[in-house]
């Protein structure tokens, strides 16, 4: 062996160390790659599958969860549920592709004719074009009713016809001639195929064509049911979402919408939330409001719009994905990170002072009445405990699928289901002598003693000014000239006091202004002699005697005199009226509201003790008005009222209606226990006759819960709350 020279054998070695170094550091890189494979594909593969399958990531707004309204006891009375909608992106639709897409979706939704015609001019003019989404369904239907915003229930497939020119759904024809939910007379629809309901629009026909239009029904099954409106549906949310794949032009948003669970027991009160439009997206001097946008929802009326700022929250921003078919939130908790999405701050929930057990009382206290409304004040806060008007109106329908048969009807009503009486006015009547008679008092033109004769009618001015008692009182003071509620004996007070005297002191009593309360609410009228020579025409004397007795012009709300009842019972300080009893942020209470003070009503402590004496005298005296009020083992007072308030029915109105709208307003207000009052309860029933007979007995109904709940001694229990019915009456 020839020995190798020495710098080979040094480079030999080099060689060789070099060669292992090689091999170790590719070993490594083995490893390494195989660890991460194993990362990838194994451990963290479900992961990585998801980003393979998104196509594009975007930031969106996201609005922010509106503040639920809450009851005094925390039942909730307005929260929020999912409401979706189709839109199609124009800038992925290539117009060759704009045919074939509007019949896929036709296959998977009841489009109408219109429907289809008016989105393809849209997406033909737009294809292919950077622009807005077109929106081509809302309120598609998932797992809510879109009428009522019940939960819907799995049933089984039930059989129904949609016509694709008018839009109509009809079902089964049932097999009695009432419907099948609120049992009204089903009649004949169109050229008589088929039958509808009055009162809820569902329409039946076993007909192949539309007993409307003549068109062929396009028939299928429906899997899912309204408990509340009997309504059948099917999941239009799933179908789409099911066939993502055929719809990469197309994705479905997800938006807060408004549910209001109790219906019509406190809808007044809640008001309703719709979507803007143009008038709300106007600039600020225009009347708008900027910061609104094409989606957003508002509150209308009630309290949505009264707490609207609060209860809407800040919006934020939320990451979409496309995963090969409809977008859709990211659940990708690292994709989320890296984006930074704005925070969403949800808007504050409002518990009010409403109790639920009276409101239901005075709902049903006012089932046998047409129109009126109902008012309970905690004496001692002012906080309000009850706020019902009659007839009553759904706030779901408002703030999600208004039917135009069912806004026809509400608009065409007599009665205004719309028109919250609780803030309205109404001539007071006699419930108006206490001002009358703490004015005489006051400026000493009565005292206690004062003796009237009552003949049944007053002369004055070449008029006779009747009292409601047309055989006379008699003889009476001013505790029976209340109690009795003569209006003889106010006719005269009102004589030597004046019309100027009489509003002055109505107003420190109250009567004429706002009570605090968070809704928008009417003040009434206490007319004057410059009212009248200003804009009314000349004042005569006489229109003193008529204020006296709470007609003429003078108006108040059943709040107003709620209000001032409530002064008198606390010793002539009158309440500041409120239905917020705080505001809470993750169901802790935060910044207390600022609430208006109490103010006095200027009386001496003379006058009130009259007052309420004869008050007193009014329900618990045998020759009082307002006995009907009695409650054993609670001593009340109260005031009734008939208020004169005939009115002229539109020439084509029923007889019926004609009827009701000459009787006179019934009006009833009482608080109690008389000794130490807790609350006052106000009963308006328009054209509902005599305020003792009709009123009385209402207010007597919702002070009996009241104080049957507090176990107080006399009282009847409560009976056990009524099952809901399927449908719910206003």
């Amino acid at each position: 062996m020839i020995p190798l020279p020495i710098g080979q054998l040094f480079d030999a070695k080099a060689f060789e160390v070099r060669n292992r170094v090689a091999v170790a550091m590719v070993g490594c890189g083995i490893l390494v790659l195989g660890a991460r494979l194993l990362l990838v594909q194994v451990v963290r593969g479900e992961q990585y599958e998801q980003f393979a399958a998104i196509e594009r990531v975007a930031k969106v707004r996201a609005s922010a969860p509106r503040g639920l309204l809450l009851g005094h006891e925390g039942e909730v009375l307005a929260r929020n549920i999912e409401s979706h909608r189709l839109e199609l992106l124009p800038h992925r639709i290539q117009p060759q592709r704009v045919e074939p897409l509007l019949q896929t979706l036709r296959g998977l939704l009841d489009l109408t004719d219109a429907e289809v015609t008016a989105a393809g001019a849209e997406l033909r003019r737009l294809a292919g074009k950077r622009s807005k989404p077109v929106i081509m369904r809302r309120d598609l239907v998932s797992t809510h009713c879109p009428f009522d915003s019940q939960r819907l229930e799995l049933v089984a497939a039930t059989d129904y016809a949609f016509c694709q020119t008018c839009g109509r759904s009809f079902e089964p024809p049932p097999k009695v001639a009432t419907c099948p939910v609120d049992r009204k007379k089903l009649v004949p629809s169109g050229n008589g195929d088929g039958v509808h309901c009055p009162a809820c629009s569902r329409e039946f026909s076993g007909a192949k064509a539309c007993p409307y239009d003549e068109t062929h029904l396009h028939h299928g099954p429906h899997i899912l049911r309204c408990p509340m409106c009997g309504r059948t549906f099917d999941d239009e949310v799933a179908r789409l979402r099911s066939h993502a794949h055929l719809l990469p032009e197309a994705r479905v948003r997800t938006e807060i919408q408004r549910e209001y669970p109790l219906r019509y027991l406190a809808s007044h009160v809640l008001g309703y939330t719709s979507r803007v439009n143009d008038r709300d997206l106007r600039p600020l001097e225009e009347g708008g409001d900027a910061r609104f946008q094409l989606d957003d929802r508002i509150g209308r009326t009630g309290l949505e719009s009264a707490l609207d700022t609060l209860l809407r929250g800040v919006d934020g921003e939320e990451v979409l994905v496309r995963r090969r078919g409809l977008e859709e939130r990211s659940d990708v908790q690292e994709m989320l990170a890296e984006l930074k999405p704005m925070p969403v701050i949800p808007g504050l929930s409002a518990r009010l002072t409403l109790d639920l057990a009276l409101q239901r009382e005075a709902k049903t206290a006012m089932a046998h009445v047409h129109s009126g409304a109902v008012v309970a004040l905690d004496v001692r806060t002012g906080a309000v405990r009850l706020l019902y008007s009659k007839p009553s109106f759904d706030p779901n329908s408002w703030a999600g699928r208004l039917t135009a048969e069912r806004k026809a009807r509400v608009d065409s009503s007599p009665f205004s289901p719309m028109l919250n009486k609780a803030l309205h006015p109404f001539p007071p009547a006699s419930v108006f002598k206490v001002v009358a008679a703490a004015a005489g008092l006051e400026q000493g033109v009565v005292r206690p003693s004062t003796i009237h004769h009552c003949p049944g009618y007053y002369e004055f001015g070449g008029r006779r000014f009747r009292c409601h008692k047309h055989s006379g009182h008699g003889d009476v003071d001013l505790r029976a000239a209340i109690a009795q509620s003569c209006d003889v004996y106010f006719y005269k007070v009102g004589e030597a006091l004046g019309i100027d005297a009489l509003a002055a002191l109505g107003a420190e009593m109250g009567f004429g202004e706002a009570t605090g309360i968070e809704l928008r609410e009417a003040t009434g009228l206490l007319p004057t002699r410059a009212w009248y020579e200003g804009g009314r025409g000349r004042y005569f004397p006489g229109l003193s005697l008529s204020s006296a007795v709470g007609q003429g012009d003078v108006t108040a709300t059943p709040l107003q005199v709620a209000r001032v009842y409530a002064g008198l019972a606390r010793d002539g300080v009158l309440p500041d009226v409120t239905l917020i009893e705080r505001f809470e942020a993750a169901g802790a209470a935060v910044t207390p509201l600022l609430r208006g003070a109490d103010r006095p009503m200027r009386l001496q402590a003379e006058t009130l003790r009259q007052l309420k004496r004869g008050l007193l005298a009014v329900v618990q005296d045998d020759i009082g008005s307002g006995s009907r009020a009695r409650l054993p083992g609670v001593t009340v007072c109260g005031k009734t009222g008939t208020a004169e308030a005939a009115q002229r029915a539109p020439s084509d109105a029923p007889p019926d209606i004609v009827r009701w709208m000459l009787d006179d307003h019934a009006w009833f207000v009482g608080f109690a226990p008389a000794e130490a009052p807790e609350i006052v309860v106000v009963a308006l029933v328009e054209h509902g006759g005599s305020g003792g007979h009709v009123a009385a007995p209402i207010v007597q109904r919702v002070l009996e819960r009241y104080f049957s709940r507090r176990g107080q001694p006399g009282a009847t229990a409560p009976s056990a709350e009524p099952a809901p019915a399927a449908v719910d009456e206003p």
